[in-house]
């Protein structure tokens, strides 16, 4: 009996010691286990880039007077006397009419045509088919129809410069046109040479707006002349080319990822990775751009910032990537 009495004595005193035990590993084991299951966040840091405020545009390479040589009546040019480069006075001979083919392409071109040049009737139409056209205007040669080419009534068969700069007319949103000056620096990259870039200065503004169709959108838009600063033989007549006015001395600014930034009723926030903790810092944004938002005031370039606000957003615990 003495003996039950002992063993029994000896199993409370191991459950008890077990117990303890356990107790005081509970403590150590339990961040673990949360660690483990608390989610995995990927930082990223501001970064810091130059910025220019410029006021953009699209535009077309030409001379400062340009003047086209036209035909009052659809015509089909047979030989061309003179080339780009060629230099054409009053009354110099430019191009031969091919008047049989001229009356084949304004009888294709329908009776309205012809009613609008005063000719009852196709053989009247062709009585008034010239058979040479002449330069009404001095100057040099920048573009032609070319040999054997039908030209539409009104459409140049020639088109003469009347001076040798040849200049960038962009066209630019009547929004921002208070924003430019003249003698204002102006980066420009043609389509044609879509990897270089070239410099030149606003010269002169338009004194009245136009409008222009963007797309399907009808806008108001101000002509700006630019001059290139150097010259380039590659820069012709009509190529189309992109322009940046810039407003402003190149600074440095800091950018996150809109994917770092959220908003709700009270403002933009980020959460940043500060002491091993997820907090949530108001920010303040400013210039936008195709990968991120510049950050006025809120977050600093030395600081790291979840890339991913929602995945930290209410927990507690969080684990960085990599660490």
């Amino acid at each position: 009996m003495i003996i039950e009495r002992a063993d029994y004595m000896k199993k409370i005193i191991a459950a008890a010691a077990f117990f303890a035990l356990a107790a005081a590993c509970v403590p150590a084991f339990m961040p673990a286990v949360i660690e483990s299951s608390a989610p995995v966040c990927r930082i990223t840091s501001p970064s810091v880039r130059t910025f220019s405020e410029t006021v953009n545009g699209t535009g077309e390479f030409s001379y400062e007077t340009e003047r086209d040589v036209t035909c009052a009546l659809p015509v089909v040019v047979s030989r061309l006397y003179v080339g780009e480069g060629d230099l054409v006075s009053p009354g110099d001979v430019i191009a031969a009419v091919d008047k049989k083919a001229s009356a084949a392409f304004i009888e294709s071109l329908g009776r309205m045509n012809m009613l609008s040049f005063a000719a009852a009737d196709l053989q009247a139409a062709t009585a008034l088919i010239p058979e040479k056209i002449s330069a009404d205007c001095s100057g040099r040669v920048i573009s032609t129809c070319g040999s054997n080419s039908a030209v539409q009534s009104g459409a140049p068969v020639v088109t003469v410069a009347q001076g040798s700069e040849l200049g960038i007319v962009a066209a630019i949103s009547e929004l921002d046109i208070a924003k430019v000056k003249i003698g204002q620096e102006v980066m420009f990259t043609p389509s044609a040479f879509p990897n270089e870039l070239f410099l030149g200065k606003v010269s002169a503004i338009s004194s009245a707006a136009r409008s222009r169709y963007n797309g399907a959108v009808l806008e108001t838009v101000v002509d700006v002349r630019i001059t290139p600063n150097s010259p380039d033989k590659r820069f012709k007549s009509g190529l189309s080319t992109d322009v940046s006015i810039v407003l402003s001395e190149p600074r440095e600014i800091v950018v996150l990822p809109y994917s770092a930034i959220e908003q709700d009723e009270t403002g933009e926030y980020v959460y940043v990775y500060e002491n091993g903790q997820a907090l949530r810092r108001n920010i303040t944004t400013g210039k936008e751009f195709s990968d991120g938002a510049e950050i006025t005031c809120g977050v600093t370039v030395k600081e790291e910032v979840f890339a991913d606000p929602k995945a930290v957003a209410g927990k507690k615990f969080v684990r960085v990537e990599g660490e």
